[in-house]
């Protein structure tokens, strides 16, 4: 059976997830969002009262979601927490390189340029070193906390460079930085 039509809420969601990350928050307008959406006038203050901000605040819990997504699937069939680290890695490279809207971090983009206060940036950027952690905890990481924290630090400064550079080799690298000088074996 085939998946039903997603709503016109979650199109508005998923549209405001992908042009929020191409675009940034003041780069891209409602317009832009409902064409991408294929929802009608009026639509996304139907569903969002407050309009592009409460959409975007929607947008990047999805984005978050999606990335606690990508942790576990690296990470839960990892024999180490090395393993899923550099698995963690090449996920986010071919996704950088497949779809133009992984090629800035989610809520990084919505923090620094659209409503996310502190707080909420903070809230989900935590979740995703907490997600970290545990799987730290769960394949017997050295530090996970430190461990968790050192990753998403240098993962995020990766992803930075990785934009500026249209190239996801930072990201695929990252593995690397974090060893300090020591190369992992191929």
């Amino acid at each position: 059976m085939a998946d039903p039509t997603p709503s016109t809420r979650d199109r508005l969601i998923h549209s405001g997830v992908t042009l929020f990350q191409e675009r940034g928050f003041h780069g891209t307008s409602v317009a832009d969002i409902l064409t991408a959406a294929q929802a009608p006038k009026g639509s996304l203050y139907h569903h969002f009262p407050a309009g592009k901000a409460d959409l975007a605040r929607a947008a990047a819990h999805l984005a978050s979601d999606l990335m606690l997504d990508i942790i576990a699937r690296a990470y839960d069939p990892a024999e180490d927490f090395s393993g899923g680290t550099v698995r963690m890695c090449e996920k986010l490279a071919r996704l950088f390189e497949r779809q133009a809207h992984w090629r800035a971090c989610p809520v990084q983009t919505l923090f620094l340029d659209g409503p996310l206060d502190r707080a909420e940036g903070e809230r989900l950027l935590q979740s995703w070193i907490d997600a970290t952690q545990a799987q730290g905890l769960r394949l017997h990481g050295p530090a996970p906390l430190t461990d968790a924290q050192r990753i998403w630090a240098t993962l995020i400064g990766c992803w930075t460079f990785a934009r500026i550079r249209g190239d996801a080799a930072p990201l695929r690298n990252m593995p690397d930085l974090l060893t300090l000088g020591e190369t992992r074996s191929a």
